[in-house]
């Protein structure tokens, strides 16, 4: 990365401060009477003139661009991280620092007397045995129509881990990280009576559609009494 282009102006009077002044040979005669150059009207006129003159070319453009990189850090470090991905027609978030790994589908293994709508079984990631669910199940989403074809190409996985539990959840399509302005954050409608509602705890607004933004603890504490 460059370094930004220093600027330098001429002084606008003789800096005799450094040259007869405190820091020259301090021959100047208003010394016995000033004590400091800092006390001289010469000084005091020197330092108002610099401060006064004119602005170096490119000044106001190089602080215009300094500002604006400033504001764009500062609404960077403000947005919410988010992975996007969807369940049946249900478009949804989890926060990014609770994934671990998005990976292809894999066999589950379902466990007697155990297995039901909400707990799927048990998955094989990586040679270790991870929790499954259906958030489908939890979250109550009801499947209007047949999968095509690509919705079962764009399944994955997503192991998630949050409150020293982790999961993994089948969904059927992912769209990555993204990341949400304060401006983009909104209410869940008193009105929305779904079941996923009472899970979701905001609704962010992302490619003309609302998407629901998972309350991790509700989600967690959910799933963690279907072990009980």
């Amino acid at each position: 990365m460059s370094a930004a282009p220093i600027h330098t102006v001429s002084l606008p009077v003789v800096d005799c401060w450094n040259n007869i002044g405190v820091k020259g040979d301090k021959s100047c005669p208003k010394l016995a009477a000033v004590v400091h150059c800092h006390n001289c009207e010469v000084f005091s006129d020197a330092a108002q003139a610099f401060l006064d003159r004119p602005a170096p070319a490119g000044y106001v453009t190089e602080v215009t661009r300094l500002l604006a990189n400033s504001e764009a850090a500062l609404q960077t470090a403000n947005s919410l991280s988010v992975v996007v991905f969807e369940v049946e027609d249900q478009t949804l978030a989890i926060d990014t620092s609770a994934v671990v790994e998005v990976t292809q589908p894999r066999e589950i293994h379902r466990l007697a007397h155990r297995t039901g709508r909400v707990f799927s079984g048990i998955v094989n990631i990586h040679g270790q045995l991870e929790l499954c669910a259906s958030l489908q199940g939890l979250l109550q989403i009801v499947s209007n129509s047949p999968k095509a074809e690509s919705r079962f190409q764009d399944a994955r996985m997503l192991l998630v881990e949050y409150a020293e539990q982790r999961w993994v959840f089948g969904i059927d399509k992912v769209h990555g990280v993204r990341r949400f302005a304060p401006t983009e954050v909104f209410s869940v409608p008193s009105t929305t009576l779904h079941d996923a509602a009472s899970y979701v705890k905001s609704v962010l607004r992302w490619e003309e559609r609302g998407v629901g933004y998972l309350d991790l603890d509700k989600t967690f504490g959910a799933l963690g009494v279907t072990l009980r």
